[in-house]
């Protein structure tokens, strides 16, 4: 069909409507659904150069479909680790945080111009809070961040911190109250609760503290620490499902626990799944759907948790089998899974497509380039937009928000 220039012919009469690419005044324009770019939070793979933002192009209908469009290289001292990112894409007026657990360092990048990113601003601490890990955004824009220790070293217990989009201090809790050793890794908020919930586990490999620690939204105190069945592993990925009350933590170890009566002076963790394999990683969560990186299978299962007293895989996908898929992340639009990882996933990166209906899963063929024989975009190359920096291990990883969101 040819198009026809914006304010062309319209009529209507009782017996029929024509419309031929007209205006209508006071009609909403459609937006696209669907994200033009992905941005890959990188390291050198030697660890002596420099983290850096990579920009490819995520657009399916494109002809340079998984090229990269530019990179944004970030200073760093000493050696590198970039790690998390915030688990979506904020609005483009905001920067994305994206932090380097070897140095400290939490950096904001501005990418409201996907073309042209920009380093916004770096930070090291909060209050005493140091080693900062996981992030999610708040309705209002600030951002909730775990610390995994306080002061140098590996020497105490961390905490959780609010934190202004510009990355600055609001508030902060220790996790010290509920013994030594407690580490948090990531955290999910309840805000119709009142509640924040934090998994524990220790970057460094130092200390095995296995508790979900349940604290206020509104002052980050923390009210409970729960110990976890040995067996279970280590606390690690606490999701909100759709209800916006319950929360599920998947474990190191492969358990899916749910945190039950939240709110009240006596909250509880049982066991709801176990996944069968001895590694698993990040999950989505999707309407009704949990969905599981899971390492030790290569693979992403999805559960069907419409019924959580009884739930169900209704879908695996596998990867290659040398794939171990770490970071997992949901497009706006719900239908692609970006995968990061490590092993034969250490320098790719791979689209899982996803049916928001059904729950299936199926790997995204022609997201390949730069000369890689299998799905996936290699970033096991020499030179980049920003220089001959040699291999990339790319890691946390969101879509951009569709144009006009």
């Amino acid at each position: 069909m040819s198009k026809v220039p914006k304010g062309g012919l319209c009529f209507a009469s009782s017996l029929i409507v024509v419309i031929v690419g007209c205006s209508i005044p006071g009609a909403e324009v459609p937006v696209s659904t669907t994200s033009e770019y992905l941005f890959v939070w990188t390291s050198d793979a030697d660890s002596v150069d420099l983290n850096f933002m990579v920009v490819l192009d995520a657009n399916p209908d494109s002809d340079s479909y998984g090229g990269v469009v530019t990179t944004l290289a970030v200073p760093t001292q000493g050696t590198i680790r970039g790690h998390h990112t915030e688990h979506t894409m904020p609005p483009d007026s905001v920067s994305l945080f994206a932090n380097d657990f070897s140095t400290g360092e939490t950096h904001l990048i501005d990418l409201s111009d996907p073309r042209a990113p920009k380093l916004a601003g770096t930070f090291k601490a909060a209050g005493p809070l140091t080693s900062p890990h996981s992030f999610e955004r708040l309705e209002n824009l600030d951002v909730l961040a775990t610390f995994q220790t306080e002061g140098e070293g590996n020497n105490s217990a961390g905490g959780i911190a609010r934190l202004s989009p510009s990355g600055s201090m609001l508030a902060w809790g220790s996790a010290e109250a509920g013994g030594s050793g407690v580490r948090p890794y990531s955290l999910a908020a309840v805000p119709d609760l009142d509640r924040v919930v934090t998994g524990s586990a220790d970057m460094r490999g130092d200390v095995d503290r296995r508790v979900i620690q349940i604290w206020r939204l509104s002052d980050l105190s923390l009210l409970h620490t729960l110990e976890l069945h040995s067996d279970w592993g280590l606390a690690a990925e606490p999701r909100l499902l759709s209800d916006g009350e319950t929360v599920l933590v998947s474990t190191f170890g492969c358990a899916l626990l749910n945190v039950k009566d939240l709110a009240s002076e006596a909250p509880s963790v049982e066991k709801v799944w176990d996944f069968g394999g001895s590694s698993c990683a990040l999950p989505i969560v999707s309407g009704e759907y949990w969905v599981q990186a899971v390492p030790s299978v290569n693979g992403l299962v999805a559960l069907d948790l419409s019924d959580l007293e009884n739930p169900f895989e209704v879908a695996h996908v596998s990867l290659e089998n040398d794939d171990w898929p770490h970071w997992i992340s949901l497009s706006p639009d719900g239908r692609r899974i970006v995968v990061t990882g490590y092993a034969g996933t250490r320098h790719r990166v791979l689209i899982v497509d996803f049916d928001p209906v059904t729950g299936d899963l199926e790997v995204d063929a022609s997201f390949t380039a730069n000369g890689v024989d299998r799905p996936g975009v290699s970033f096991d190359r020499v030179t980049w937009p920003h220089g001959e920096s040699g291999p990339g291990d790319p890691h946390g990883a969101v879509f951009s928000r569709p144009t006009g969101s």
